[in-house]
């Protein structure tokens, strides 16, 4: 759901409250210390990916990371520098406050916790957030463009994870299908794509703002990412949402990964 684009979307910049969208969909139960299902099924599917040892390298590209860091927590432990890009500076400045250990950043720690365990201890968490902290730079993104990085231009990247932006940057599949085909133009030859996104939404709700997304079906997705020059290796989706349908209409999440030609 983070955001990452175009100017159609102004009301992001008005309305968009990164604290509260933390809020409501990454806080964990504290009681029982559980991790919501979706957050399982993303985990799970990011340390599956990374701990095959199929996709590393020297650098990865989020796009659309919003104020969050949990699509580092694996990737962390397989790329030498991890560029963190979000079309929304206050969601910036959220990650940012983490990195330099601000009182008032979020705290990711029981989700540290979870990839640690989930991981069987490769990192203890005092060192897997060290590793983020010491790899991530921050960076402003507009997937619209033809250079999404602009005015900044980095070698081409190993691995980009695109985390829930299209469907928030986009106003039909056309546009959808060529976002997908800049944000891959930075990707090598042999580097690897990763999207985590949503299917059948068309939109969510942070505190009492509401934010239009792109309603998507896993053909067009498919589509889309074989138009973009890659083909796919793995798709999962996840279906068991508990996320009240007044909140966000989804139908269902999806995480991919595929190989540019």
């Amino acid at each position: 759901m983070e955001i990452s684009s175009t100017s159609a979307n102004h009301v992001y910049d008005k309305d968009f409250d990164p604290k509260k969208y933390l809020e409501m969909f990454y806080t964990v139960d504290t009681k029982g210390q559980a991790m919501d299902k979706e957050s399982v099924f993303l985990l799970t599917f990011m340390k599956n990916v990374f701990s095959s040892g199929r996709v590393e390298g020297n650098s990865l590209i989020e796009f659309g990371a919003g104020p969050t860091i949990h699509f580092t927590l694996s990737a962390c432990e397989n790329f030498k520098q991890i560029y963190l890009t979000d079309y929304l500076e206050g969601n910036l400045k959220e990650i940012e406050k983490w990195i330099k250990g601000d009182k008032d950043a979020y705290d990711w720690s029981k989700y540290l916790k979870y990839v640690c365990d989930i991981e069987k201890h490769r990192s203890t968490e005092k060192e897997k957030a060290e590793k983020i902290r010491r790899k991530v730079s921050l960076m402003k993104c507009d997937v619209t463009k033809s250079n999404p990085l602009e005015p900044n231009s980095l070698p081409l990247t190993d691995c980009v994870i695109i985390a829930g932006c299209l469907t928030c940057a986009c106003k039909n599949t056309e546009e959808f299908k060529t976002a997908l085909k800049n944000v891959v133009s930075l990707i090598r030859p042999g580097g690897h794509l990763i999207i985590n996104d949503y299917l059948g939404a068309s939109y969510y709700l942070v505190g009492k703002a509401k934010f239009q997304v792109l309603s998507l079906d896993e053909n067009i997705v498919r589509e889309a990412v074989s138009e973009s020059g890659c083909e796919i290796q793995e798709f999962m989706t996840f279906t068991d949402f508990v996320i009240p349908e007044e909140v966000f209409n989804c139908k269902n999440s999806f995480c991919l990964l595929a190989q540019k030609h």
